[in-house]
């Protein structure tokens, strides 16, 4: 418990924010890289004629595991955010 209290805090030179070179050196690079990547995540499917992006929080992930039908309870919520139904059909 000793050692944990004393490396408390943010250590030197990393963090969540680091630099990424190339692309994304300098304070907050992984932000920046983070963000990027989301964004080619949510505008490539379409040009690539692929469904999009759906994002899903771990507060509804942990709804839809907790429920008594899952599979059901996962197609409620992808019906709710407009994914066609026959991206919803059965295996």
């Amino acid at each position: 418990m000793v050692r944990s209290q004393a490396l408390t805090g943010r250590e030197p030179g990393g963090g969540f924010g680091k630099p990424k070179p190339p692309l994304f050196p300098g304070e907050g690079g992984r932000h920046r890289q983070r963000v990027f990547r989301d964004a080619l995540a949510d505008l490539l499917p379409p040009v690539h004629d692929c469904l999009p992006t759906i994002r899903i929080s771990d507060m509804e992930v942990a709804a839809i595991t907790a429920a008594p039908d899952p599979v059901s309870s996962l197609k409620t919520l992808l019906g709710e955010r407009g994914v066609p139904v026959l991206c919803l059909a059965s295996e």
